[in-house]
């Protein structure tokens, strides 16, 4: 997957793709010399990206009774580290692109008796491959902080989301095809990357099993992405849910009547805004409580991004992914665009869970069951607000 070009003498070169370097060949003398055809890097596109934490939090030093005073005391302990951050007084204040957004999370349980509390930390949009030193920076600063002052703590609710949209600011269409190819053909290898909950969880169902896609073959699940001819119908279709499934039953949708919903593991719903403005979001990864981890998950998704669009012809559906080998490529994308530590995400790689599937099951089902929380949960998110989504909105007027 690595971007190659050939050069020719000719006008109208043509781009190519390979999963390997080329191999060289020996010329023949002859008295017609032409230029030789050198390999050249294909600048891909570069993104920005938001990440959103979902933790639960306790203050070390102080007992609050409510969720209101711990996002006083994470906003002020941020403002002293030097940390640009608000917190939303309503439902209907506005929230920065260009700061932290500190806000209670509906999906995760609190326990107010113990003073602790589901929390959500809502990134600015940073760009992916500009000064990537910086992004990285900021991140460990946040951890630091908020490890300093709080306890965090992870249940198999929390979350490290990652949202991302093309430094323009809108996406093209074979971009996000792209993307949404190597959703779907890299699931099973993902998966191998997050513990056992997070691949049955409610909040990141899968892709590839979902109402649509569930059953087909990968090469026709292929031949389905590349026939959309809008981006409203490439998110239908990554996010189609059964009226019938857990989430449509918790939903109350009527019989038959099947629909979109947004907690899948790759969430393209966000391309609903429409024209190519929006977010693509992935959502498997567990809660992170060390900038490791969440630089880590970032670095991953960028630079999958970065391989995947306009590359979804360059995969082989017919052939099984391999993690190893998406490492490989991983990695070469991150040195290319010059991120550092990238050690962290080949240590991501290698510290994989093997996917083990009990007799009788389908490779990557979702959870038949769940629990009366998650049902409570599902309806409550129904009608939370988007910050990521409206950090977005508010991005494009300074792009």
């Amino acid at each position: 997957m690595p971007h190659i070009i050939l050069s020719a003498a000719e006008p109208g070169h043509h781009r190519r793709r390979y999963e390997e370097e080329p191999k060289k060949h020996h010329r023949r003398s002859s008295t017609h010399h032409h230029r030789r055809q050198e390999p050249q890097r294909v600048e891909p596109t570069d993104f920005r990206f938001c990440v959103e934490l979902g933790l639960v939090i306790r203050s070390r030093k102080r007992n609050h009774k409510a969720v209101t005073g711990l996002e006083d005391e994470i906003s002020t302990q941020l403002t002293a580290a030097g940390i640009a951050n608000h917190v939303p007084t309503s439902r209907t204040s506005r929230v920065s692109s260009r700061e932290w957004t500190i806000a209670s999370e509906l999906c995760i349980p609190s326990r107010p008796r113990d003073q602790h509390f589901g929390m959500k930390l809502v990134s600015p949009f940073l760009r992916f491959s500009k000064r990537p030193e910086s992004w990285q920076a900021e991140l460990r600063d946040v951890l630091r902080t908020l490890d300093a002052h709080f306890e965090l703590t992870t249940t198999h609710q929390c979350f490290t989301h990652i949202h991302i949209a093309p430094a323009s600011g809108f996406w093209e269409l074979d971009q996000a095809k792209g993307l949404a190819k190597s959703a779907l053909y890299f699931e099973r290898c993902l998966d191998a990357l997050v513990p056992p909950y997070r691949r049955k969880s409610v909040w990141a169902k899968s892709n590839r099993n979902n109402r649509y896609f569930g059953g087909l073959p990968m090469a026709e699940c292929f031949d389905q992405i590349d026939a959309q001819a809008s981006f409203e119908g490439l998110g239908a279709r990554l996010n189609w849910c059964s009226s019938e499934s857990p989430t449509g039953v918790a939903l109350g949708a009527k019989p038959g009547v099947d629909f979109q919903h947004d907690a899948y593991r790759w969430n393209f719903v966000g391309l609903n805004e429409g024209d190519g403005f929006g977010t693509i979001e992935f959502r498997q990864p567990p809660g992170s409580t060390s900038a490791s981890e969440v630089i880590a998950w970032a670095m991953l998704v960028g630079c999958l991004a970065r391989l995947s669009c306009g590359a979804g012809g360059s995969l082989k559906p017919d052939t099984k992914p391999q993690l190893k080998s998406l490492g490989e490529w991983l990695v070469y994308e991150a040195e290319w665009c010059g991120i550092p530590h990238k050690g962290l995400l080949k240590d991501l790689v290698k510290q994989t869970v093997p996917v083990t599937l009990a007799p009788g099951t389908v490779e990557g089902m979702d959870v038949d069951a769940i629990t009366f929380d998650e049902d409570q949960r599902l309806r409550w998110k129904a009608n939370d607000r988007n910050v990521a989504l409206e950090k977005y909105r508010r991005l494009l007027k300074h792009v």
